[in-house]
């Protein structure tokens, strides 16, 4: 039988998002975050199975570390939304709501995102990419002044070159999950180690389960509908875009004879540059 996919969110939050797994999370996390002292224990925020009530359901996972920093995992199947943009909330998010009652601002210890994707945002060739707050001027970390871990990661999945695993200048470690979560099956007859495998155990286990797979297909399904969808609207769009583009530059062509550039350029929406360059192939039609 073909292992279920961890990149769909809600199996991937059945294997990490698990009290009894939390030995996965914690070397995943390990994996990804490499502090100097290593996590050795943390406690799950958010439960496993909301998504069975709510399809449109975030499936993150938040866990807060023994130092009482907070960390949010989530796996985007694709950018729905922007991925960056949304990060920087959630990041901003774990201080607003999670501050509780009685509690001093000062009781804050930090905030981590881990954003895993399906899909590429940067342009380079790395898997792995930390930011921090920094201030480039005068080349200060906000974390070692502050002692508040900030961090902002994301991991390419569609990065991973399988024929060429071991030139990549992350972590063995992390390498090792990355496998697991984007190609199960290929991890199958890799030894990546004890906790691999007992991750494939898990997954295995889910992927025999009737009612885990009619989940993962149904849940696949409306994803492949939305894109369907938006794909369709962009389209639409870009047409109609076009379109419109085409009746300003006529407005525009029969603008020129009474109306300056930066008039017309007002009045039409277009840029100045396009204007002035209607105005010089006007010209020389014209001489």
């Amino acid at each position: 039988m073909e292992l279920l996919r961890p990149t769909m969110d809600f199996i991937f939050k059945e294997i990490f998002g698990d009290e009894k797994n939390k030995d996965l999370l914690i070397d995943f996390l390990n994996a990804v975050l490499k502090y100097k002292t290593p996590i050795i224990n943390l406690e799950c925020l958010n439960t496993v199975k909301e998504y069975i009530e709510d399809k449109h359901s975030i499936l993150d996972i938040n866990v807060i570390l023994s130092n009482g920093v907070k960390v949010n995992v989530e796996i985007h199947i694709r950018d729905k939304y922007d991925i960056r943009k949304r990060s920087l909330y959630y990041w901003g998010k774990n201080y607003s709501v999670d501050l509780k009652q009685g509690e001093w601002i000062s009781d804050l210890t930090g905030a981590v995102c881990i954003n895993i994707l399906t899909t590429k945002i940067f342009d380079d060739e790395h898997i792995h990419h930390k930011f921090t707050l920094y201030d480039e001027e005068h080349k200060i970390n906000y974390e070692k002044q502050n002692e508040i871990l900030e961090e902002l990661h994301f991991i390419e999945l569609s990065k991973l070159d399988f024929r060429n695993i071991n030139k990549t200048n992350d972590s063995q470690e992390l390498i090792n999950w990355l496998i697991f979560i984007d190609n199960p099956d290929l991890a199958k007859t890799k030894e990546l180690g004890s906790t691999i495998d007992k991750a494939l155990d898990v997954l295995t286990e889910l992927s025999e389960d009737e009612i885990m797979r009619n989940t993962y297909f149904a849940r696949f399904r409306m994803f492949l509908e939305e894109n369907s969808a938006l794909n369709k609207a962009r389209q639409e769009g870009i047409k109609e875009g076009i379109k419109e583009g085409k009746k300003k530059i006529e407005i525009a062509i029969a603008l020129l004879d009474v109306l300056g550039d930066e008039v017309i350029a007002l009045k039409t929406g277009l840029d100045i540059e396009i204007v002035q360059n209607l105005r010089k192939v006007n010209n020389s039609k014209q001489g």
